[in-house]
């Protein structure tokens, strides 16, 4: 296929956040990361100078500065800024695909795709609930990538074209892998929970099943989030000295290392969880509710390490089956991380989402040439 389109092309990212508290920017960095720039020239939007910007910038990449207000705004001169300078962009660039991570930058690309020929990517991160809005949003794509088989069915029965395809969230394995740590000398079994610190994740959960335990359980929490929910667990935790609280911080490879287990306690769904897969490349355990994205990222293997959402007896059962058997940890660490390396290598899959560009890219040169 490659014979029959032209040497390179450009690729306007659009990311919804400007700092790397959310998983996704992460995976947005990891596949400019390794993106083949012979074939491919990067342009990212974020919505402000952050933590994306900065890491974009040290890769040498240009970077813009572009907020893209609700389009049910009631500020209407702001909502048409943001899409005459997307287009005016789009033109000065001669960007061939716009590549997009949430529905409503999604909805300002479809519009400029009236206009200009552009294709549009959605990155489909999040397990969010089916809404009106999703069948818009289907109209002004090309192609959809779904981070999980799980979040497809936002659009099940919807996708008569075949637009959407399951590329997972991927670790960069040469950063996480399997490190040498200290074990306790008092045999403390340690969890760790990274992440943002928000309701639905369930981190109330978490607290709650360690405090099933007398002794031998230490919890580390760490992110920032919800001011109000992180004073509430505070509250819930201040007589148990075994909790600890600790700020977000952009690398966690060194904390993650420190826990001899991560815990996922969301009690709503996500898309495909970063630190679930990072956890497992580093060959720890990795305890999640059963939501089915969950499960998908364990896989049959390593199931067993999924409790009932939301309840956290359940949870707590599963953390004494490892605390009264501490051999399960080694016998685990290569089953996790040899699922990390087949499915979620950045390198293949970046290759995944690569090979989803020049699919479209050789539509639209087809279509071009009927036209010529």
């Amino acid at each position: 296929m490659e014979k029959n389109i032209k040497k390179q092309y450009n690729i306007l990212f659009i990311s919804s956040f400007g700092d790397l508290k959310g998983g996704g920017q992460r995976s947005l960095l990891l596949l400019l990361k390794y993106l083949n720039k012979q074939k491919f020239i990067p342009l990212v939007i974020v919505p402000e100078k952050g933590e994306v910007a900065q890491e974009l910038e040290k890769m040498g990449m240009e970077v813009i500065v572009l907020s893209f207000p609700r389009i049910r705004s009631i500020n209407t001169f702001k909502v048409l800024a943001a899409l005459f300078k997307l287009k005016s962009i789009v033109k000065a660039k001669e960007i061939d695909i716009i590549h997009a991570d949430s529905p409503r930058e999604t909805a300002y690309a479809g519009i400029v795709r009236f206009f200009l020929k552009v294709r549009v990517i959605l990155h489909l991160r999040v397990s969010d609930k089916v809404s009106w809005i999703d069948k818009i949003v289907y109209q002004l794509t090309d192609r959809m990538i779904a981070v999980s088989r799980s979040l497809t069915f936002r659009f099940k029965g919807m996708d008569k074209k075949n637009k959407i395809s399951v590329v997972y969230n991927a670790v960069d394995l040469d950063e996480f892998k399997p490190l040498a740590y200290k074990q306790d000398e008092n045999k403390t079994l340690r969890i760790g929970y990274f992440g943002r610190i928000v309701k639905r994740k369930g981190i109330d959960v978490l607290i709650k099943a360690c405090m099933y335990f007398e002794g031998e359980i230490s919890l580390l929490i760490m992110g920032s989030g919800e001011e109000k929910y992180i004073a509430e667990l505070k509250k819930m935790a201040e007589i148990d000295k075994r909790i600890e609280f600790k700020p977000y911080q952009q690398n966690i490879r060194d904390e993650i290392n420190t826990v001899d287990m991560v815990v996922l306690p969301s009690v709503q769904g996500e898309g495909l969880s970063r630190i679930i897969i990072e956890a497992m490349a580093m060959g720890k355990i990795a305890i999640v509710s059963n939501h089915p994205e969950n499960l998908e990222a364990l896989g049959y293997d390593l199931k067993k390490f999924a409790f009932k959402n939301n309840d956290e007896k359940d949870l707590a059962r599963i953390i004494n089956k490892i605390r009264n058997n501490k051999g399960l940890q080694d016998s685990i660490r290569l089953v996790s991380r040899k699922r990390a390396e087949h499915f979620f290598d950045a390198r293949k899959n970046t290759v995944l989402i690569e090979n989803i560009y020049y699919s479209i890219l050789g539509k639209k040169d087809e279509k071009n040439k009927k036209q010529n």
